[in-house]
């Protein structure tokens, strides 16, 4: 079940692990500690900006030489990240503790995490473990021991479901001295009694995790709460446990009790005059966004406190919006959002930046990114990537969340602003919604967008951007709503550049969206929206940008049917995080390049020159493509 592993394994990702450390030890309900984890997903070198419950992660005083303790394989699975040396000082585990795990599990690879006690004066033998692994609990107090020898203290139990919401797991497993129980999301699991000998004390705390089958996983985007108590807590106590942490994830809360923000600050809408900016903290709050070209900051908005929105299920949310307009065009700014409750306490967005949008004559560049889905450590990787660009702004195709629709706002506070956050409280983006939240519920809510609708228009340089929502096929057919807005748009548009963009594939190689390419012929793309194809032939666009299929595809140019040189590119780019797909078993007729992978892209346009670069999340080139306009 456990071993140790001799080749000893550095400890700098523990340091720079981010995470919030609360320590209770002389509290009556008897708490030792109380940890909650954030990955570390900022921004490098002078962009770094941490916010308030990023702190970093304190350790407690040690001796400047430290020996390290062995790491473990868990379910001999080797470890990833491991935290220790975070008990108080002279502390020793008694024969009655409860060790309690919070995790969101939202990949489709396994991984896992384990709290481990190390034996007083012993670094090489363990006093209990309690870990999980794929869909597999183990809670012992003689982890080390053979299966025969520790039948009575070791509880091993698979999980049939993935948790709550499909994502949550609350594991709590309780020793007394004479029992050990194991809890799950709420509910006794399996108990053992008959204990031969009480669990043995323990002084060095570790929590570990197990991620290497997801690439850049951190600790604390699998692990948010570790718990450990000197006694065992009941049924009861561990029920309301349950329905507190549900609680939080309901309302979109990273922490219990600190004043925060939850999402944002999140740019929108730029123009040459005026920027939109969205944020939301966990309580009502008055607000002042302070701006200017240098620092300090001499211009000002103030927005009074609200009481904020309710929502079905005791939900609520403090989302904010506000517009600094009378702004110069192609000019950098500074801004800061203060926050300040009902109590007087203030918190700071940090000072970010901006640009606004430069004018027609002038180069500009933007990103390209969609189905961020539920991987923030790939769209943190992501948007350091990006952010290394220094794009003007980005779009996004959709799939913002995986499936954040009405019921499930966590997505967006625990996943999108958490992996994307770094990014977007310094590059305006521009977004479509995608079937992830096709209701529209937190869509518009977190979004200041051109239109209150879900698509619209904007311009940007000498370019013209459509902007659709293809969670509404009907609408992409001959006298559909959204197919006379285009054409109207189209028709009235002089812009050099046409660009458009929507969630849903007009051309897609996908082995099984479109049929199952390995037992049949697929469509090769979604018929409803081919319907909508003519508009772009007739008027000129010159690329069009979807996600949904989690891969990459660029097509030849395309016009009637055949490959053209005067015809449109569909760019499909749905690899900013979801679970990756992939092709059939045959190139499709229209294909210039596919790519499996996690990736992103950017276009680069200086009057009639078009760079189009597309890159892996390790930043390497994936596919290169230049237009110039005066060749067509």
């Amino acid at each position: 079940m456990i071993k140790s592993i001799s080749k000893k394994q550095g400890i700098v990702l523990i340091i720079m692990m981010s995470c919030l450390f609360h320590l209770h030890a002389q509290q009556p309900n008897h708490i030792v500690g109380d940890w909650w984890f954030w990955p570390d997903y900022t921004l490098g070198e002078r962009a770094k900006n941490t916010k308030d419950y990023q702190w970093q992660y304190p350790r407690m005083f040690s001796p400047a030489v430290v020996q390290e303790t062995l790491p473990y394989r868990f379910l001999d699975v080797h470890p990833t990240d491991r935290i220790s040396n975070i008990l108080p000082a002279g502390y020793i585990t008694g024969q009655a503790f409860t060790v309690e795990l919070w995790m969101i599990n939202h990949v489709n690879h396994p991984v896992g995490a384990a709290v481990l006690m190390h034996q007083q004066q012993s670094s090489t033998e363990l006093s209990w473990l309690m870990g999980y692994y794929h869909n597999q609990l183990v809670f012992s107090i003689s982890p080390e021991k053979p299966d025969t020898a520790r039948e009575a203290s070791t509880i091993s139990y698979t999980l049939e479901k993935r948790g709550w919401k499909g994502r949550w797991l609350h594991v709590v497993g309780t020793c007394d001295g004479r029992h050990l129980r194991l809890f799950v999301n709420g509910e006794l699991v399996e108990e053992r009694s008959g204990m031969a000998s009480p669990p043995r004390g323990g002084n060095d705390l570790e929590i570990a995790a197990y991620t290497k089958q997801e690439p850049y996983m951190q600790l604390g985007d699998l692990v948010k709460n570790v718990r450990l108590l000197d006694h065992a807590l009941n049924q009861n106590e561990i029920t309301a446990r349950f329905s507190l942490l549900q609680n939080m994830v309901e309302n979109g809360k990273l922490l219990p009790d600190q004043f925060h923000f939850n999402a944002g600050p999140y740019l929108n809408d730029v123009t040459q005059e005026s920027i939109q900016l969205v944020w939301e903290t966990d309580r009502p709050a008055r607000a002042v966004v302070r701006y200017g070209e240098t620092l300090p900051l001499m211009d000002s908005l103030v927005l009074a406190p609200q009481a904020g929105e309710r929502h079905e299920g005791m939900v609520s949310s403090h989302i904010r919006k506000a517009k600094l307009d009378k702004l110069k065009a192609g000019t950098p700014y500074f801004y800061e959002i203060e926050a300040i409750d009902a109590a007087g306490d203030t918190i700071r967005s940090g000072i970010c930046t901006f640009g606004t949008a430069k004018p027609a004559d002038t180069p500009y560049a933007f990103a390209i990114i969609g189905d961020t889905e539920g991987r923030p450590h790939i769209n943190n990787r992501i948007a350091q990537l990006v952010w290394d660009e220094r794009p003007d702004f980005g779009l996004h195709l959709g799939d913002i969340t995986d499936g954040g629709d009405k019921d499930n706002k966590y997505e967006w506070n625990y996943e999108y602003f958490t992996g994307m956050g770094q990014l977007v409280e310094r590059l305006p983006f521009f977004t479509v919604p995608g079937n992830g939240e096709g209701d529209l519920y937190w869509h518009l809510r977190y979004h200041a967008l051109p239109d209150t609708q879900a698509y619209y228009h904007f311009s940007y340089g000498n370019a013209d951007f459509f902007m659709l929502d293809s969670n509404k096929p009907e609408e992409f057919a001959p006298g559909g709503k959204q197919y006379q807005w285009l054409e109207e748009k189209l028709k009235a548009s002089t812009a050099r550049w046409k660009f458009v963009a929507h969630h849903h594939a007009v051309y897609s190689a996908d082995e099984d969206d479109y049929g199952n390419s390995w037992k049949e012929k697929a469509a090769l793309g979604d018929t409803h929206i081919q319907e909508i194809v003519p508009l772009y032939e007739k008027y000129g666009v010159d690329m069009v940008f979807y996600g949904h299929l989690h891969t990459y595809q660029r097509t030849f140019p395309l016009k009637g049917g055949q490959a053209d040189k005067q015809g449109v590119i569909y760019i499909q780019a749905g690899g900013a995080g979801g679970n990756l797909e992939d092709f059939t078993p045959t190139r499709a007729w229209y294909n210039a390049k596919t790519y499996r992978g996690h990736h992103y892209c950017t276009i680069h346009i200086m009057g009639d020159e078009l760079n189009f670069k597309m890159y892996d999340v390790d930043g390497r080139l994936r596919d290169y493509l230049d237009r110039h306009k005066s060749e067509d």
